[in-house]
């Protein structure tokens, strides 16, 4: 079976797609990839094509559009001409070339299979339900990461839901590499002493960040002994709101440290091994790749009862839980654990092994594998118009 696996972003999501490439050639697949032009993929062990320049900060909306219209011909001629039988979609960041092009792939005969990350963008633009409507009408399967997302799905689009499945998502143990504590805190300039929680990743509304520095806020007037590390880059937000809220919180950088930027690959570590806990508190979000790298580094989750976290956080078990929105609850939680300590250790082992267990990418790569044949198989449906 020949498959060409996209994404157009994988300079963010290369943990996932690269694991899910090298476990489906694992499998036995023929698989290729085309993706961004800025992503890093010495750790794919399939051929790999850069065509797709939506990571590109250089350039303006217009030159991405012609890019991206210039990228989805590549791989609709090289479909064509090297016989693949499925194309694996994930993101639709330009929904009308999306649709037409996957359209056209299926009426050639290329089975086009989609493995869901967003069931529809955070930030939608106003055409974006439409064409989503017609992607997923003409994918022949469809998978989601989160039971919850089987719901919301099916909600959405009732026509299509015979075609979903449930795949969760892979965990991400290959890419933490521990150091030792004390050596991460001297590198970030942490004070000795204290308990250290982390917000890890792209800065969105969606992501709660206000919240959180809401609630941490409040326990700094109560205890002095507690940092918060915020590490990752602004994506369709504005940073100034939350430093204002820094300011008028009193938040100095002897309790706080903001690092606002991407943080490469070399120096994911440091943040990770720097910390005792790390918190989602997250308003929505269909999975989350922050939360394996969590478990990953074996570190207990503070996050947000969304339903997808409900699926791998358990209260007291592989971390800590907490109401929506609720900077209250968010307090309590964190105040939770941070008296914790003496389980700490014990909490993100069982995240890790829960995850290792429940989340193999060969056990992922076969159910995938699966559904590409199912497509294969399935007599032709015709397609509404």
């Amino acid at each position: 079976m020949k498959v060409l696996v996209l994404d157009q972003i994988a300079s963010v999501n290369y943990k996932y797609s690269f694991s899910l490439a090298n476990a489906l050639k694992d499998a036995g697949a023929k698989v290729e990839m085309v993706i961004d032009t800025e992503a890093d993929a010495s750790y794919c062990r399939c051929p790999v094509t850069r065509r797709f320049s939506t990571a590109r900060k250089d350039i303006g909306k217009l030159r991405k559009a012609l890019n991206y219209l210039s990228a989805w011909r590549f791989v609709y001629k090289k479909a064509m001409r090297e016989g693949f039988d499925v194309v694996h979609l994930q993101w639709f960041d330009l929904s009308p070339a999306d649709a037409y092009f996957i359209r056209k792939l299926r009426k050639k005969g290329v089975h086009p299979v989609a493995g869901v990350h967003d069931i529809l963008p955070m930030h939608q633009k106003r055409f974006d339900p439409f064409f989503y409507r017609l992607i997923y009408r003409f994918c022949d399967r469809i998978y989601v990461q989160a039971q919850a997302n089987v719901a919301h799905f099916s909600a959405l689009f009732p026509e299509d839901k015979q075609k979903l499945s449930l795949i969760p998502h892979g965990h991400f143990l290959d890419f933490a590499a521990p150091l030792p504590k004390a050596q991460a805190r001297k590198a970030l300039g942490i004070p000795e002493g204290r308990t250290v929680f982390l917000f890890f990743g792209q800065i969105k509304k969606v992501k709660g960040l206000d919240l959180l520095l809401s609630a941490f806020g409040s326990l700094q007037q109560k205890r002095s002994d507690l940092f918060l590390i915020v590490a990752g880059n602004v994506w369709k937000d504005d940073f100034s709101v939350y430093q204002e809220q820094i300011n008028r919180l009193s938040l100095k950088d002897d309790c706080l440290r903001a690092d606002i930027r991407y943080i490469p690959e070399e120096e994911l570590s440091l943040y990770f091994s720097a910390t005792d806990l790390c918190v989602l508190p997250y308003q929505d979000v269909y999975q989350s790749g922050v939360l394996q790298l969590v478990y990953a580094y074996e570190k207990p989750p503070v996050a947000s009862r969304i339903p997808s976290f409900l699926e791998l956080v358990r209260e007291g078990e592989t971390g800590y839980l907490f109401d929506v929105g609720s900077e209250e609850s968010l307090s309590q939680a964190l105040e939770r654990a941070a008296g914790d300590r003496e389980r700490w250790a014990a909490l993100g082992q069982r995240g890790q092994a829960l995850v290792r267990q429940a989340l193999s990418w060969d056990r992922i790569a076969g159910q995938v594998l699966a559904l590409y044949q199912e497509a294969i198989d399935a007599p032709k449906e015709r397609q509404r118009p």
